[in-house]
């Protein structure tokens, strides 16, 4: 029996895991099933909400045989269509296409640790027309042609767990394939030129979560004990939280001149001055742990709790395998 004939036998609630904004009223979710140990069974439902659609027809589905960690969108380019795509912890990639729902895998050579040897991935990105991923040990991976090579190279390296100078890279993003920054544990910050890693020293020893870039000199940076960068390669990071702040900051999006933050006590936002919870006006409030964002819309998603922001109302969006969220 398959991993997928066996986990047919399990109930179909699930809990969301990862999730990429599409546009305004459509986005993509890793899910897994409630009843399903993610040690015992490789396997993901990944789900496509869409809200232009009539009511019953909005949800969409397919199953992986791997644990997907990431999602995210690969954006239209000539004659290649708009892809979907979910890394999983063990380096594989599946690239799917919403629009005949066509998929094809690959898997990135030596990452994993039942399919590898050099450890987990964490995060995978569109950096200007290619994919980008990271994850523990150091490892950063670039996609050309089709095949994955790896970007790491001095001052980077692979190390064994115990040292020192492990690096695991929970975030990547970037403006071009010659301006990424890769951000991780233990205030780990590095810039790749496309020829050259550069570390960028800061300030903090505390884990770097999430890293997202919207305009050369406009990089955010989340992470533990209320860690909020802004700044760039060029002009330096700064500190913009609150030392009383000590929420870790799991994700954040910008959203009409606001950066959202998801953390495990709700949402918050950073409006240039100070970091406040939001209040949305749902009830219950919304549960949060990743945010993205479209030009026209905000996404939360929490473990259970999917909720749109469109810049003046707040719908929460029951997901139809799950109980409704009610007070």
């Amino acid at each position: 029996m398959s991993e997928l004939e066996s986990v047919r036998m399990f109930g179909t609630e699930v809990y969301f895991v990862s999730g990429c904004a599409v546009e305004s009223d459509i986005v993509y979710l890793a899910t897994q099933l409630e009843e399903v140990d993610s040690a015992d069974y490789a396997h993901t439902r990944m789900s496509a909400y869409v809200g232009r659609l009539d009511p019953g027809r909005q949800w969409f589905y397919h199953d992986l045989n791997a644990n997907v960690v990431s999602v995210c969108e690969k954006k239209q380019t000539g004659t290649e269509p708009r892809q979907l795509v979910a890394l999983s912890k063990e380096g594989e990639v599946e690239l799917w296409t919403s629009k005949d729902g066509s998929s094809a895998t690959e898997k990135i050579p030596d990452a994993g640790v039942r399919l590898g040897n050099l450890g987990y991935l964490r995060s995978i990105r569109e950096i200007g027309k290619t994919l980008f991923a990271c994850g523990f040990n150091s490892q950063v991976y670039v996609r050309n042609n089709g095949a994955w090579k790896s970007l790491v190279s001095a001052p980077l390296a692979f190390h064994h767990a115990a040292s020192g100078e492990y690096v695991v890279f929970n975030g990547i993003d970037g403006f071009s394939e010659d301006d990424v920054y890769a951000a991780g544990s233990n205030g780990s910050l590095y810039h790749w030129n496309g020829s050259a890693w550069r570390q960028i020293e800061l300030e903090t020893e505390a884990n770097l979560e999430c890293i997202r870039c919207y305009g050369r000199d406009d990089v955010w940076i989340g992470g533990a004990n209320g860690t909020l960068l802004n700044g760039n390669i060029v002009r330096g990071f700064r500190d913009v939280s609150d030392i009383a702040d000590n929420a870790t900051f799991w994700s954040l999006a910008k959203f009409k001149e606001k950066v959202y933050l998801g953390t495990a006590k709700g949402l918050f936002a950073y409006d240039g001055h100070a970091i406040e919870p939001v209040v949305t006006g749902l009830n219950p409030e919304v549960e949060t742990y990743t945010v993205d964002s479209t030009d026209d819309a905000l996404w939360s998603i929490g473990a259970k709790d999917l909720v749109r922001f469109d810049g003046n109302v707040w719908t929460r969006i029951d997901h139809p395998d799950n109980p409704p969220i009610r007070p």
